[in-house]
């Protein structure tokens, strides 16, 4: 796209020579060349001011507020730049001639998107959301990356308050959208999991006419979810309740995937029951787009691992890491303390606060400690004022402690003492704990050895 039909499509002035860009960035710091530059002020900087940055990069021009005449690239001027990244990947994707899919839930979304996009990268070339770039910045700079060369995206989108994802789903006006479940997270934006409900099932407005709708029949809000597509073909899919897509004769992570009675046997390397109903998910959006049974089966079984999310690491022989340390919700914690279960002679958890919880965290963390404790875990390891209510809860073997490094020390004292008796350890908590740093520590210490 040229930077004068950009100018056109965003209303804004444009003040330099004319260019062709491909992509965009909001970071000063990722910034490649070719692309369009987005600059707004926000909490601790304002991008206007590292122009010149940018410049040096390649960049070929910028989105900007206010001009910067000093500084030798071409600008677009408009009154929101961030306003302006929504109204342009909106053009963007109306523009582009492949079929989007569209999911949002409360827990599984990255992995689900990676289910999907595994499908269908054996149909065709696919672009699928990177790392957490499901907001309203980052779900429009990834429509912005969208090319001829791609046949699908697979776009992932998160929300903490209500309007986010309409927001995003008229954007992008998927083909397929899912909704995988709602649960009690970002509970302070949206006061209730009723909420979360309601917040999800947005992602229906933008459904094109004749798109499909993909629900978990498993869901306590599938009826609600259901009302919402009235117009829209729908497609369910469960574990428990009677669904279009099912997933029956569980073993481990086996099973047989049935289709409106097609069936064929899947194994997953992804551990977990949640995961087979996330693969059901997947296979339900892959089939509305025509993927035949064998190509869901090839998809699913090529997906080894999401990095932090239930991702299992063999650190020896008889010591296991599941790091799912990305991020944290009682629902999800819950869905990996069931994954341990029985798979060692000694299970641990650590677990940092899960944030956004509102009014009942320290309810649902003392919930979770009592959990873990009555599926059979030895130790819950906390970090954080709430992980601590889980701890308490948690009673013998639970302990708190006051930094990373004090935990990781207990770990490992505690691991030379099992060399020949098999323990899982789960790691857990909302991404600003840093319990990544913990997983990353464990590996580490494993390497040394």
């Amino acid at each position: 796209m040229k930077l004068s039909q950009a100018a056109q499509i965003l209303q804004g002035e444009l003040k330099g020579m004319d260019a062709i860009f491909y992509g965009a960035s909001t970071d000063t710091r990722l910034i490649q060349a070719g692309q369009l530059f987005f600059a707004w002020k926000g909490d601790k900087h304002d991008a206007h001011n590292f122009l010149d940055s940018i410049e040096a990069k390649g960049a070929i021009g910028a989105v900007v507020e206010r001009y910067t005449p000093s500084v030798n690239i071409s600008q677009i001027v408009v009154k929101d730049s961030q306003k302006a990244l929504g109204i342009l990947a909106k053009a963007w994707m109306a523009d582009w001639q492949g079929t989007t899919v569209a999911l949002t839930g409360s827990n599984g979304k990255t992995t689900l998107k990676e289910m999907i996009a595994s499908i269908l990268r054996g149909k065709g070339a696919t672009l699928a959301t990177e790392g957490n770039y499901n907001n309203h910045v980052g779900c429009p700079l990834t429509i912005l990356k969208l090319t001829d060369q791609y046949e699908y995206a697979v776009l992932e989108m998160g929300a903490n308050h209500f309007d986010e994802i309409r927001y995003l789903t008229h954007i992008a006006c998927p083909d397929v959208a899912i909704l995988n479940n709602a649960g009690p997270c970002h509970l302070e934006g949206f006061g209730s999991i009723k909420g979360v409900a309601r917040a999800k099932g947005e992602i229906f407005e933008g459904l094109k006419a004749g798109g499909t709708a993909i629900i978990n029949a498993d869901d306590d809000y599938a009826d609600y979810w259901q009302s919402l597509n009235t117009e829209h073909r729908v497609l369910t899919f469960g574990i428990r309740n009677n669904a279009d897509v099912m997933a029956k004769n569980i073993s481990g992570q086996s099973f047989d995937l049935v289709i409106h009675g097609q069936s064929i046997r899947v194994t997953l390397a992804l551990v977990g029951i949640h995961n087979i109903l996330n693969a059901c998910a997947a296979a339900a959006a892959t089939y509305a787009l025509g993927a035949s049974l064998d190509e869901i089966k090839t998809g699913l079984e090529n997906l080894h691992c999401v990095k932090g999310r239930l991702e299992k690491i063999q650190l020896s022989d008889h010591h296991i890491l599941l790091n799912d340390a990305y991020n944290g919700n009682p629902a999800s914690l819950r869905a990996g303390i069931d994954a341990l279960e029985g798979i060692a002679d000694h299970t641990w958890l650590v677990l940092g606060d899960m944030r956004e919880l509102g009014t009942q965290a320290v309810q649902m963390h003392e919930e979770c400690g009592r959990y873990a404790k009555v599926r059979g875990f030895d130790q819950l390891l906390a970090l954080g004022e709430m992980a601590a209510k889980s701890a308490e809860a948690f009673g013998e073997g639970g302990q708190v402690y006051a930094d990373h490094d004090a935990i990781i020390d207990h770990i490992n004292q505690t691991l030379a003492t099992l060399k020949d008796e098999s323990v899982a350890i789960l790691v857990k908590g909302s991404n600003s704990m840093k319990m990544y740093l913990i997983a990353e520590a464990m590996v580490q210490k494993q390497k040394e050895v």
